[in-house]
């Protein structure tokens, strides 16, 4: 039953490369000269012909002439190159997980389209993956997915796993020497792990491992009996390139600043992984673990805040900065968005700001007002996406246009919701 249901999804790649990317660009060209009506329905119908390879071929009528100029003339050039570029800037979707006692099983992951509409353009389950007995989407980077997998022969070990979801390519990283480590006195790993990838640049990859006090002490007595809350101690980079694993643990100009949650977004830009800390600062690190700046967040007063309010995203070729901060003109929240325009002297500017009322209007005021999240920026657009209240309605926010969209509501789910962006150019470095 379940390979009957994958073959409807994805069907069987039995068309020829060449008929595969007929279809592809007719299908682009479609989208373009009807300037991108329908935008979100139509790129997910293009992306799901290229994950299930199917081919249709351009038909034209004998005897029709064929018009000089114009949008359909120059769409009808369009390198294959050109169209793959094109659907890698298109945000296809969300990987989220959500629990219900009342099924088995109990925790499930999903995917949603980002139009909300239609069946998963990409199988959650993630089944062309080698066996784990459990493994975790961890984080993303310009469509490679970032994954831990716990072993079935010894569940306490695991290995990371980088793979491919548009080609169903994976690499197997090892463990560090601490991945697999988890201090006696926690109840489960919240180790953090994030991703950098940049394909215009090289196929290789670099997975980075942040190794936590309690974890890095864990075996010397006399400093564990001392507090140790979990600041990063040290962090491990692996790179694809040279395959093996380095360590840094020269990270003391951050002193007691240090400290990420656990489910801090991160943005591989310029080949270095930025990340926000709990104390006001975007850390950016380079792929060898050297901290090179810490850039301090535009949110005044955030010192008065006691939980993490924002994160840093990637949009457009810039940095920016969302935050849900308290209005200082009622009682509710408000969503500011900040760009960073000048990052050698850490210049932001704010760019958008809009309060709950505003942003939510009357219909979602009084449900969303206090509880909203923004979980992605779209690549290309001014687009924000969030979670929104207690039943997780993922919704779309555009600042240019004030405008909000309901796109659907995902139910008792949690946090992290992973954005994808496919990726169908270039091998991935020691792929299977």
């Amino acid at each position: 039953m379940a390979g009957g249901v994958n073959n409807r999804l994805f069907g069987r790649r039995t068309a020829t490369a060449s008929a595969h990317m007929d279809g592809i660009k007719s299908e682009a060209r479609l989208w373009i000269e009807a300037g991108a009506r329908r935008l979100g329905c139509l790129l997910s119908s293009i992306f799901e012909r290229k994950m299930a390879g199917a081919a249709r071929k351009k038909r034209v009528a004998r005897g029709s002439k064929k018009k000089k100029g114009g949008v359909q003339d120059a769409v009808s050039e369009l390198t294959d190159d050109v169209l793959a570029d094109i659907l890698s800037r298109t945000l296809a979707g969300f990987f989220y997980k959500s629990h219900d006692i009342n099924r088995y099983p109990k925790s499930a992951r999903h995917f949603i389209n980002v139009s909300g509409a239609g069946q998963a353009l990409i199988d959650p389950s993630l089944s062309f993956l080698p066996r784990y007995a459990r493994i975790d989407i961890v984080d993303s980077c310009n469509g490679l997915l970032l994954c831990r997998g716990r072993k079935s022969s010894n569940p306490l070990t695991m290995d990371y796993v980088v793979c491919n979801p548009a080609t169903k390519k994976w690499v197997v990283v090892p463990d560090s020497g601490w991945s697999s480590k988890v201090n006696p006195m926690c109840c489960e790993d919240v180790r953090i792990a994030r991703l950098g990838f940049d394909p215009v640049v090289s196929s290789h990859f670099n997975v980075f491992e942040f190794i936590p006090d309690d974890v890095w002490y864990m075996h010397d007595v006399e400093i564990n009996n001392r507090y140790l809350d979990g600041r990063i101690k040290a962090v491990a980079i692996y790179s694809s390139k040279t395959r093996v694993w380095n360590f840094n643990e020269d990270n003391n100009q951050l002193g007691d600043e240090f400290l990420m949650p656990t489910d801090s977004k991160s943005v591989f830009f310029n080949g270095v992984l930025h990340l926000t800390t709990f104390y006001g600062m975007v850390v950016a690190i380079d792929v060898e673990g050297n901290i090179l700046r810490c850039i301090p967040v535009p949110i005044p007063n955030f010192e008065d805040y006691d939980d993490h309010i924002g994160d840093v995203y990637l949009s457009q070729g810039h940095l920016y900065f969302a935050a849900q901060c308290a209005s200082d003109e009622s009682d509710d929240y408000e969503l500011s968005v900040w760009v960073l325009e000048d990052y050698n002297n850490e210049k932001w500017s704010l760019k958008h700001n809009v309060n709950a009322l505003h942003l939510f209007g009357e219909h979602y005021f009084s449900k969303f007002r206090y509880n909203f999240s923004v979980i992605s920026f779209h690549p290309e657009h001014d687009t924000v996406f969030m979670v929104c209240g207690t039943d997780k309605r993922l919704m779309s926010y555009e600042m240019g246009h004030m405008r909000l969209r309901s796109i659907r509501r995902l139910g008792c789910s949690w946090t992290p919701y992973i954005p994808y962006v496919p990726l169908f150019s270039g091998p991935l470095a020691d792929e299977h």
